[in-house]
């Protein structure tokens, strides 16, 4: 399970965070994860009551933002929202990913 090592790696991010901004406690990470990013949410949330456990993160709450899969014609240019396949809805062509594969920290609430 990959999501593990995932919030393992975003937890070092907020603990460093904290500990730049002198906070003792982090309050909340919301977090944008692209719909093919091939990340499981409910692992990853399951991931994060692991690892925030007995730190200053143990009552923060997770905010994750789902981002569609956003592609952009490679010959007229169009940006649509895709389910499944980057074709092109107006010309029929092949397409190249923009969005949906990403996996960002949005903001870290520290006090």
């Amino acid at each position: 399970m990959h999501e593990v090592s995932l919030m393992m790696s975003i937890m070092d991010i907020a603990f460093r965070t904290a500990r730049d901004e002198n906070a003792c406690k982090i309050n909340k990470i919301s977090l944008q994860i692209g719909e093919k990013a091939g990340i499981v949410v409910d692992s990853l949330e399951f991931a994060f009551e692991m690892v925030t456990k007995n730190t200053i993160a143990k009552d923060a709450s997770l905010e994750i933002e789902t981002v569609p899969l956003k592609g952009e014609c490679l010959v007229c240019g169009l940006q649509f929202v895709s389910s499944e396949f980057l074709i092109c809805t107006e010309c029929g062509n092949f397409a190249k990913a923009i969005s949906g594969q990403e996996l960002n920290i949005q903001s870290i609430e520290v006090e």
